[in-house]
């Protein structure tokens, strides 16, 4: 048989054969697309590396003995500590705390407080099932909650003008209801979708949808914001999943309006979209199918998909339209058409394949799929602009008119013809701007921005975003991570004697007195045994200090552990032998939202390092080690940063071995290597210029 035959089968029989099987596969990558998930937690643009392992069993290890999962940060403005907004207040706090997704909650009515009572103190929780119904027991609920430091910054801002409230996840609640036995058709739902029906343990996004149901409520009474990790993570996941699908819809009607102006014809309109619609339905489905989760990274992929489809259903039809000048059976036209462009799509879809099999090398996994599912959609998309369109196309009656004859005479012609007629006389001013850009991009590439806080990724608009700012400057930060002091002997209860407190006071001093980074203060609020025992002898003897007495500072740490508190396990592990600062990321920058930007915060991480392990060593009673998913997250600039440059080179290089071994041609290869590195290099000169970072898409 002959390979024309082959791929466009002479009898009808065979062509709509292909078509059933086109129809069936496409069924089967519809499927696939139910299975499509989500990840919106950028921790897995981190590479699996001897590094990031080992901060990674860190945050495991020390996760053990310090309870530390990342908080959901409530935050209530408009003066809720007033006569007519307390009780509504109260009720908030009361109906979170209900939530089976909700392990515990810290707030106003359920704060811990020291106090003096003749000659002693008292450490007093206050009662969840009250709250204050006259002025005088407001104000003295008032007085209790601001003369302790620690609740200063955690459930009462610093201008005593907003309320907090911190919520913890249950990490042992359950979503869904259990199914006691599971009929045939639901295990094959299982096996089709991919997903476990029934009861499972809950993930932030529930948790986050959880306290959000309860926000909803009480919205009407009370103005509330919330911040926070599973914020963040939950609220990624939302509009990725809005955006991945609703943003197609102006997508693709713009296609169509571009196809259209291209050729004027329903077959050159509905084909192109054709190869377009099932590219992307089929790529997004093998990933599903696959069960792999779209990160940040991944959402992009069905604008390249369009773009692509596009591309190489444009080429053929052009050639299909060229072709049909000369002949007027079908077949032969398309035979023709095929035997025309089958080369330069061959082409251009191999380089593009190459451009993204650079991405196979990546040590970023997001990244590494990235570039594997955008070669299987260059693929898929070229395989239906080459065998799909053309056998619709002989199927069909030849155009009566050359359609391309008739739009060389339209404005878009017209235009098009004046710019390709600028090409040589103006070559000058062409070599001239392509030098010039490789000067702009020496002289602005230094100040492009890395950006990976996922705070970053919601507009200025969004009421997210205005609740982050609004916490970060009232409370002094929303995400925090953790410094761990050890006795250097491992020895029981040293942080609960007077000379272990004194040697940790070290490293509150230190931050007490306000780090700065390019001339902001970038220490903000902080929880430590130090500052409570300080809290506990201020309210005793009126002094914000360690305690003379080493009896009472057994005592009130003794007690302080027999509370059970979440707060308190975050900073105290069982024997004493070592203590935990919580520290959150703040900059009093207000041009810059409070927020830490990702070279200040990589700037604090080496300073902190390098200052905290000195005081300690200085001192030789206590070891220091900094933790946290925060600090995890701030490595992912540098693998970024190391990916784009091996990814953009490897590409080029790619591309230019490929076109050196068709064309044979050193200087050709170079002179097609041009629009790429134009490319490249305005693309990364015009971010800095226009302030755009470098982030995980």
């Amino acid at each position: 048989m002959k390979i024309k035959n082959l791929i466009y089968p002479e009898k009808k029989k065979f062509v709509y054969l292909f078509f059933f099987i086109i129809g069936l596969l496409t069924v089967i990558a519809s499927i696939g697309i139910f299975n499509l998930q989500l990840n919106s937690d950028v921790s897995v643009m981190l590479p699996s590396n001897a590094e990031t392992e080992m901060d990674r069993e860190k945050i495991r290890r020390l996760g053990k003995e310090f309870s530390s999962d990342q908080i959901l940060f409530v935050a209530v403005t408009d003066d809720p500590f007033s006569m007519k907004s307390i009780k509504k207040l109260w009720e908030l706090c009361n109906d979170l705390e209900k939530l089976d997704a909700v392990k515990s909650t810290f707030n106003p009515f359920n704060a811990t407080y020291f106090s003096k009572l003749g000659t002693t103190y008292a450490i007093t929780r206050m009662n969840m099932r009250f709250y204050p119904k006259s002025q005088r027991q407001l104000d003295d609920m008032m007085k209790k909650i601001t003369s302790n430091r620690f609740l200063v910054g955690s459930i009462i801002s610093y201008d005593h003008k907003t309320a907090g409230i911190i919520v913890r996840m249950n990490n042992d609640a359950t979503m869904g209801k259990d199914i006691d036995k599971k009929t045939f058709f639901l295990k094959m739902a299982e096996i089709l979708f991919g997903r476990t029906f029934g009861k499972s343990k809950i993930d932030r996004s529930y948790f986050c949808k959880e306290v959000e149901s309860v926000l909803i409520k009480h919205k009407k009474d009370l103005n509330i914001h919330m911040a926070g990790v599973p914020v963040y993570e939950a609220k990624g996941k939302e509009y990725m999943g809005r955006d991945i699908f609703i943003l197609l819809i102006p997508a693709i009607l713009l296609m169509i309006i571009i196809i259209f102006l291209n050729f004027r014809t329903k077959r050159g309109t509905i084909l192109p979209l054709l190869t377009i619609i099932l590219g992307l339905v089929w790529t997004m489905g093998i990933i599903g199918w696959m069960r792999y989760k779209l990160t940040i990274a991944g959402v992009i992929i069905p604008p390249i998909i369009i773009t692509l489809g596009s591309s190489y259903a444009l080429y053929y039809m052009q050639s299909y339209y060229s072709t049909a000048n000369s002949n007027t059976n079908p077949r032969s036209i398309v035979l023709s058409a095929s035997k025309e462009i089958w080369f330069l799509i061959f082409l251009a879809g191999f380089t593009t394949i190459l451009g993204f099999a650079s991405c196979l090398l990546s040590v970023t996994v997001p990244i590494f799929y990235f570039g594997l599912f955008n070669v299987f959609g260059t693929v898929l998309t070229m395989f239906f602009a080459f065998f799909l369109i053309p056998n619709f196309l002989q199927v069909m009656k030849p155009p009566k008119t050359s359609m391309v004859e008739e739009l060389k005479k339209d404005f878009f012609s017209k235009l098009f013809s004046v710019f390709i007629g600028t090409v040589k006389p103006l070559r000058f001013l062409w070599i001239f701007i392509f030098f010039a850009s490789i000067i702009l991009f020496a002289v602005y590439i230094p100040h492009i921005k890395v950006e990976t806080d996922a705070t970053k990724y919601f507009k200025d608009s969004d009421s997210l975003r205005k609740g982050i700012v609004i916490i970060q400057k009232e409370f002094h930060g929303t995400v925090f991570y953790n410094i761990t002091l050890r006795s250097v002997t491992h020895k029981r209860n040293f942080f609960k004697s007077r000379e272990g407190l004194l040697a940790a006071k070290k490293i509150q001093d230190y931050f007490d007195k306000n780090v700065k980074i390019n001339g902001h203060n970038v220490i903000g609020w902080t929880l430590s045994p130090v500052t409570m025992v300080q809290d506990f002898n201020y309210n005793i003897y009126g002094k914000r200090e360690i305690p003379e007495n080493e009896n009472d500072i057994k005592k009130f740490l003794s007690f302080l552990k027999a509370s059970n508190d979440d707060g308190i396990k975050s900073i105290l592990n069982n024997d004493f032998s070592a203590i935990n600062f919580q520290v959150r990321l703040f900059a009093d920058n207000p041009d810059n939202d409070y927020l830490l930007s990702e070279q200040d915060s990589s700037k604090l991480i080496k300073l902190l390092r390098n200052d905290l392990t000195e005081i300690a060593k200085k001192d030789g009673t206590f070891t220091v080690e900094m933790w946290g998913e925060i600090l995890l997250l701030s490595n992912i600039s540098k693998y970024l940063l190391n990916d784009q440059v091996k990814n953009l080179s490897l590409a080029v290089i790619f591309v230019f071995i490929f076109m050196l071994i068709v064309f044979r041609s050193l200087y050709y290869s170079l002179i097609g290597l041009l629009p790429i590195v134009f490319a490249i290099i305005m693309n990364y000169a015009i971010m800095p210029i226009f302030n755009i970072p470098l982030d995980a898409a």
